[in-house]
């Protein structure tokens, strides 16, 4: 009976067991999935976000000095000095530690209405610089998901490199057994068993290696994606094949939304802000203000002995800055050069960006040549590797013979994947050059 009731439970945890495990393995990292974490936990493009969040909030009416300012002062004082006072008539007081008390309170507004249109420019620049933050988090946005997406199809090549040098380490044993059982029956040689075992320990440490690079390129991966570098990662097993582009399309696109020349751009608006707000000091200023007080003092000694005033005041104030060492003049100059510098620049961040545009849509057609090549090649020489084993089986070949077919293989395979992959990170550079990235 107790056989009966534990069989069933043993057969129900081994099926669950088999579900779980099928659904780990199932877990695949989608490149796609990757972007979306890295989007959401980066920590650059967190540290972006607040970047930009904080231009966002300096940029209001206040800061530009557009809003009048209402200040509440007050103060209370105590005098407790020796007085003496004389007067015309002859008549003298005096009095040790005479009181004297002032309590003072007012509330004090003031609104400054004009000073050369520099509370507008002031406005302008905080606008500018609110921009220009959104466009550096769109920059850090843009290159984090193009290392996203390098590290992982790096870490797909990788994982297929591994498969491919499996493959031949397989080969490998296959030829070791070959030889070790030629060498019993008196058809082969000492030296070539220890040839094959040689060979075989090469492949070995080349396996070695690779996964080597590929447990690196997870751990970047990882932080790329903002956790832990020891997180477990399973990618997809191929790249995928890169996509059509059409470089007119791509210099249009970049023309009109890298992020890099928008920035450049931005800097130039900026810069010409910056001048006109400067000059704004050279005008004169008008303040409009007005004042509501209390003011209560009492004295010991003297005329009065206390005194009490309440009430509002207000006017006009007029500021003309006549002479100030000429440094209104000289910031202004000093900005007008920087605005010609800022102009020099989104040249010069213009013609970078037609270069790099180019040079990546040479990169980009050559590896795509060279795809197309190696997957011509490939199949051929998959087949003589099979010719080949067979041939070294029968005593066709010698070992040296079919140790070149077999690292021609290797070789093709992994300049096949190396094509691929270059092949996708040009597409995704010239996408992220045309801002098509994000």
């Amino acid at each position: 009976m107790k056989a009966r009731t534990t069989y069933p439970m043993k057969f129900a945890i081994a099926v669950m067991l088999m579900l779980a495990g099928g659904s780990i393995s199932a877990q695949t990292l989608t490149a796609d999935q990757a972007v979306a974490i890295a989007l959401e936990h980066n920590h650059g493009i967190r540290l972006a976000k607040l970047d930009a969040r904080n231009a966002e909030l300096l940029n209001n009416a206040g800061n530009a000095g557009m809003l009048p300012t209402l200040d509440a002062n007050g103060f209370y004082s105590i005098d407790n000095s020796s007085t003496k006072q004389t007067f015309f008539s002859g008549e003298t007081r005096e009095a040790d530690n005479a009181d004297s008390r002032v309590l003072d309170g007012v509330l004090a507004l003031n609104w400054t209405v004009f000073d050369g249109l520099a509370m507008f420019a002031a406005k302008d620049r905080l606008e500018a610089l609110e921009l220009i933050g959104k466009t550096e988090l769109r920059q850090q946005m843009e290159s984090t998901v193009y290392d996203v997406l390098t590290s992982y199809y790096l870490a797909v090549q990788l994982k297929s490199a591994v498969r491919v040098q499996q493959e031949g380490l397989r080969t490998s044993r296959e030829r070791l057994t070959i030889v070790e059982t030629g060498q019993r029956i008196g058809s082969s040689s000492g030296l070539q068993v220890v040839q094959a075992q040689l060979d075989l320990s090469a492949d070995s440490a080349a396996l070695l290696d690779l996964k080597q690079q590929q447990a690196i390129a997870i751990n970047r991966l990882n932080t790329l994606l903002g956790r832990a570098a020891d997180t477990p990662v399973e990618v997809e097993a191929a790249i995928p094949a890169a996509e059509q582009l059409d470089l007119a399309a791509v210099q249009k696109d970049a023309r009109a939304g890298n992020s890099a020349l928008q920035q450049a751009r931005q800097q130039q608006l900026l810069a010409d802000v910056s001048v006109k707000e400067l000059r704004g000091a050279l005008f004169p200023r008008i303040d409009v203000f007005g004042n509501y007080g209390y003011t209560r003092s009492t004295s010991a000694v003297g005329f009065l002995q206390s005194n009490t005033q309440i009430g509002p005041d207000y006017g006009v104030r007029v500021s003309v800055p006549l002479f100030r060492g000429l440094q209104a003049n000289r910031a202004v100059e000093v900005a007008k050069i920087t605005r010609e510098q800022a102009a020099i620049g989104t040249e010069q961040a213009q013609l970078q960006l037609d270069q790099q545009v180019l040079d990546g849509w040479t990169a980009y057609s050559t590896a795509q040549q060279r795809v197309a090549l190696e997957e011509a090649n490939l199949g051929g020489i998959r087949k003589q590797v099979d010719v080949a084993l067979e041939s070294y089986r029968i005593g066709m070949i010698t070992a040296v013979e079919l140790r070149d077919v077999q690292q021609g293989l290797i070789d093709a395979e992994n300049r096949l994947l190396l094509a691929q992959y270059e092949a996708k990170a040009a597409e995704l550079r010239l996408k992220w050059l045309g801002g098509r990235l994000v």
